[in-house]
């Protein structure tokens, strides 16, 4: 995803949030009432005893702080025929637009609205929990403005532009949902903070996990993202001192992309086949920092790209990638280089990775601020290491078996 697509749609949902305190229903509908009905506010602990069906506006309205809405199986349905005003937040399928706290929403399908669940407002301690939200015409699940929220075992597919929003958000838990099919990104995060999002399943999204606008100290760990258009995961917009870590990326246009982002950890991470699917464009890059500095990638397994296993260099950022350290990786790529250190990249140190196997060359090195040492490059198409003149050599570099007799330029293997 670009950094204008990016900024574009973070602007878009922080203009709808701080419009929004006049946008949701006013009916109201104690919790004790018998039927509820679409556009209800609902003040005091809810169960639900049948479905809400084509509600033409909001389903259910939130009023209330520390009040659970237990959907009990049922399903909360729109009409499928959302006419918003511009940046103005209606016709939501679980809408708390008033930053109600310690709201809990469980157990239910939401489908056909314009935004599924869409919480805001300085709210703290929500919980929405195994909720099926599907079909909505924009988004799924949006949260922003918040603190201390837990969004799990969700599952969201077939919203037209992003399966779950966060942003603008600290201390957060986004853990076990499933989601596929959304028109943009599964998951946007913008401006989140010391948050942690593990154990989600993207599938068939057109990019996977974002994470833009400064976000810091976000761990996203273990998921699990095939199929997606462009990136798997994406850090971007000085996003820092984030990890990204033990997840499984297979069959994305992309794998990790970080641009323009300083001081991440992206660590044992195993990144497959990149590249033999999503959009024509995209590059197959296992890993690919553009522009980022003082960032480690360490012990990630990438193989089996159509791009370069790992890439270092300045693409689309306008700034050179500095002080970056390549690791301990084990990498090959079908058709290009395991590791490639371009132009664009200063003081890059490579060590310890283990490139066999590619189509062109184990590691390639264009920089000449690069430091190489002790790296292992055998059976690879052309040459082991192929570096430019000028490089460091740290010594303990091994090539052989390479197609290229040399076997390394410039260094000593």
């Amino acid at each position: 995803m670009s950094e204008t697509r990016n900024r574009a749609l973070s602007a878009a949902i922080v203009l709808g949030v701080v419009v929004a305190g006049t946008a949701f229903s006013t009916a109201s509908a104690q919790a004790a009432k018998a039927t509820l009905h679409c556009g209800d506010t609902i003040t005091a602990d809810t169960t639900l005893h049948a479905d809400l069906v084509n509600c033409p506006g909001n389903g259910l309205v939130i009023g209330a702080d520390n009040i659970t809405v237990d959907l009990n199986g049922h399903t909360v349905d729109g009409d499928n025929a959302a006419e918003c005003p511009d940046d103005v937040p209606c016709d939501v399928g679980i809408s708390n637009l008033a930053g109600h706290d310690g709201v809990t929403v469980s157990g239910g399908v939401i489908r056909q609205f314009d935004t599924g669940v869409f919480f805001a407002g300085g709210l703290a301690h929500t919980r929405l929990r195994q909720l099926t939200v599907r079909n909505s015409l924009g988004m799924g699940i949006v949260v922003v403005d918040s603190t201390d929220t837990v969004i799990e075992k969700n599952r969201l597919s077939g919203n037209g532009f992003v399966g779950i929003v966060f942003g603008e958000s600290h201390n957060a838990q986004l853990a076990g949902n499933s989601v596929t099919g959304s028109g943009a990104s599964g998951m946007f995060l913008f401006d989140v903070h010391d948050s942690t999002v593990e154990k989600n399943t993207l599938d068939h999204n057109n990019h996977g996990i974002v994470a833009v606008a400064g976000s810091s100290r976000v761990t996203i760990r273990s998921n699990a993202v095939s199929h997606s258009n462009g990136g798997a995961i994406d850090l971007g917009e000085n996003a820092t001192a984030n990890r990204v870590e033990h997840n499984h990326l297979a069959d994305n246009g992309d794998g990790i992309i970080l641009t323009e982002v300083a001081g991440n950890l992206i660590s044992d991470n195993v990144v497959t086949g990149t590249g033999f699917f999503g959009f024509p464009d995209a590059g197959g890059f296992g890993l690919i920092l553009d522009g980022a500095d003082r960032n480690k990638l360490d012990r990630n397994t990438v193989t089996g790209g159509r791009g370069p296993a790992i890439l270092v260099l300045t693409l689309d950022a306008p700034t050179a990638a500095v002080g970056n350290i390549v690791s301990r990786n084990i990498v090959n790529s079908r058709q290009s280089d395991g590791i490639y250190i371009g132009n664009g990249a200063t003081g890059t140190v490579v060590e310890r990775n283990i490139a066999n196997r590619s189509g062109n060359d184990g590691i390639k090195v264009d920089a000449p601020t690069t430091k190489l040492t002790r790296n292992t490059a055998d059976y690879n198409h052309n040459l082991g290491i192929e570096a430019v003149l000028g490089v460091t050599d740290g010594g303990g570099n091994h090539a052989s078996h390479n197609g290229n007799p040399l076997q390394c330029t410039n260094v000593a293997c």
